[in-house]
C-alpha cells in the first residue's frame, strides 16, 4: 500500500522546513545503542524516482519514511475532517501573561522511531513528540513473527496512528491529559483506538484485499481465504452469526 500525502519542504529526517502550526520532524536516535541512524532524504532524486524506499524491516531510514507518511496521513484526516489546521501542545497561559511562546509549547512534534528497546510506544509532552520501542519477539512466538525477531512499533499503522491521535487531541485539548478521574484517560485511549480502526477502512486496497481474502467474511477471525473462513464459521467459534452474514454481504 502505498500513501500520499501532500507535499512539503523537508530536509533529511525528515524535517518538515514549513512554519505551519502541524509539522513533524523525525529524530531517529537510538536511545539504547547510544547512537544516531543516517537520515533519509525523501527529496533524493533517487528515492523520488521510485516513489519512495521500497518496504525493508532492517533499513531505520524505511522505519523513518514510514513514521513521517504515516503520521502526516493522521494530521490531514484529521484536519479534513475540523476544516482547519491543527496545532500541537500549548501550555495554559498565566492570566494576563505576555504574548509569547512558553517553554512546555510544541512548535514541531518530534517522532522517536527507535527511542525505547521496549515493548512501548507513547506521546509524551515532556519530550515533544512519540517515542516508539523495538523488542525482540519469544522465543516461542508462532504466526508471523519468528522467535526472537526484533519488533519495531515504528512499523505498525495502527500504532503510529493511535499514538498521533494522542497528540492532536492534546492540542486540541489540552486539559484532557489531566488525570482529574479514570474516564480521562479512557476517553483518550478509546479515541485513539476508534481512530486507528477507521483509518483501515480508507485504505481502499487494504479494504478490498481483505473481503477478497475472506470472502466478504469480515466478522470471521480467519483473513486468508473462503477454505479457512468456512472452516472457522463451521468450529462454532461465529455461532449466531447468520444474520451478520447476510448484512456483510
Amino acid at each position: 500500500m502505498q500513501l500520499n500525502i501532500r507535499y512539503r519542504s523537508v530536509k533529511p529526517g525528515p524535517v518538515d522546513m514549513g512554519h505551519a502550526p502541524d509539522r513533524v520532524a523525525v529524530v531517529d536516535f537510538d536511545d539504547a545503542r547510544k547512537k544516531y541512524y543516517y537520515p533519509v532524504n525523501l527529496d533524493d532524486p533517487g528515492i523520488l524516482i521510485s516513489n519512495g524506499l521500497a518496504p525493508c524491516e532492517t533499513d531505520p531510514r524505511f522505519h523513518q519514511q514510514m513514521v513521517y507518511a504515516v503520521a502526516n496521513d493522521t494530521i490531514e484526516q484529521f484536519e479534513l475532517a475540523l476544516g482547519r489546521r491543527i496545532h500541537w501542545h500549548r501550555a495554559l497561559r498565566p492570566l494576563h501573561s505576555k504574548k509569547g511562546w512558553l517553554p512546555d509549547d510544541i512548535l514541531c512534534l518530534n517522532l522517536y522511531p527507535h527511542a525505547l528497546n521496549q515493548a512501548n510506544a507513547f506521546y509524551s509532552p515532556d519530550a515533544h513528540g512519540i517515542l516508539f520501542g523495538y523488542f525482540s519477539a519469544s522465543q516461542d512466538a508462532t504466526g508471523l513473527s519468528i522467535p526472537g525477531q526484533t519488533i519495531f512499533t515504528c512499523l505498525s499503522h495502527d500504532v503510529i496512528v493511535h499514538e498521533m491521535t494522542h497528540a492532536i487531541l492534546d492540542g486540541l485539548r489540552g486539559c484532557f491529559m489531566e488525570q482529574t478521574n479514570p474516564d480521562v484517560a479512557a476517553f483518550h485511549e478509546a479515541f485513539a483506538d476508534l481512530a486507528a480502526l477507521f483509518r483501515h477502512f480508507s485504505h481502499q486496497e487494504v479494504l478490498l484485499d481483505a473481503i477478497q481474502r475472506t470472502g466478504g467474511r469480515l466478522y470471521t477471525p480467519a483473513l486468508q481465504g473462503d477454505p479457512l473462513a468456512d472452516k472457522a464459521a463451521n468450529s462454532g467459534l461465529d455461532s449466531g452469526d447468520g444474520d451478520a452474514s447476510a448484512s456483510a454481504r
